[in-house]
């Protein structure tokens, strides 16, 4: 990257003038160039399994038949940034197997969704353009089809440790402990993660993280009490706030979070 640190990759940087780059994050590819009075932008969605790292080179001139947006000035910006930002509605994540959390038992995951980013000048700022880094499919996530939300649909691990967690620079990860204060086991097949509620941080190692989501279930809940906490996860010294809440809710707003409504194995076994 051509910032100072080049794990910091959402830090404004410098282009001069007819100076082109290519920047990989993930699997996005962006191609930017400044002209006199113009600057050149393209992008393109790879093979999400071949790009997980973020990658950055200058180039010789502008790539072949690669066709871009043109962006016109009395006096171009000399800078640019990529700023990241979480998705604008709530990601359905799917687990690949079964998670029971057992009654009185509190858990935390680490569950990753992909972030947008917002490509814009600077000095001014100006957007150029928004785009997200994987493309996800929709879902409805709701009890029936006139109650719920439109969302975007992941999977996920549902990993309980940190040191497990791969290194993607365009996946951002949001710690959530539940807390199962009911008297039965609970059954988690799908969590909806709510992250237009959500700060986004950059740690000094180049990753990416949320608030920490604390979802806590009582018997007969069909919502859970949902806490958005600011405390980032224990070694996650040096935190820079990258981008705000797309939403705001109640201090102690209720949600819906699970695909069964909190419905225990033991109830569904029976039926």
């Amino acid at each position: 990257m051509f910032a100072e640190n080049q794990a910091l990759w959402w830090q404004p940087q410098t282009l001069l003038n007819e100076q082109s780059c290519k920047i990989l994050l993930g699997p996005l590819q962006i191609f930017l160039q400044r002209k006199a009075g113009e600057w050149r932008l393209a992008t393109e969605l790879l093979t999400q399994a071949e790009h997980q790292h973020a990658e950055s080179q200058l180039l010789t001139q502008w790539p072949q038949h690669r066709q871009a947006s043109r962006f016109v000035f009395e006096n171009e910006p000399v800078q640019f940034c990529l700023k990241p930002l979480l998705a604008d509605r709530p990601v359905v994540v799917r687990t690949h197997q079964p998670v029971y959390v057992p009654p009185g038992e509190q858990v935390t995951f680490y569950i990753s969704s992909p972030v947008s980013i917002r490509i814009e000048l600077q000095q001014p700022t100006l957007l150029l353009k928004e785009v997200q880094t994987l493309r996800l499919s929709d879902t409805w996530f709701g009890p029936n089809t006139q109650v719920g939300e439109l969302c975007y649909a992941d999977k996920t691990q549902a990993r309980q440790s940190k040191e497990e967690l791969p290194k993607r620079v365009h996946r951002a990860v949001t710690p959530v402990s539940v807390k199962n204060n009911s008297s039965q086991m609970m059954s988690i097949e799908k969590l909806s993660l709510p992250v237009p509620y959500l700060s986004l941080y950059g740690l000094i190692d180049g990753s990416l993280w949320t608030d920490q989501v604390i979802l806590d279930h009582q018997d007969d809940a069909e919502m859970s009490k949902l806490q958005i906490s600011k405390k980032m996860p224990a070694g996650s010294d040096g935190a820079e706030r990258l981008a705000k809440p797309r939403l705001y809710m109640e201090k102690h707003g209720l949600f819906r979070a699970f695909s069964d409504l909190f419905s225990h194995s033991a109830s569904r076994s029976g039926s």
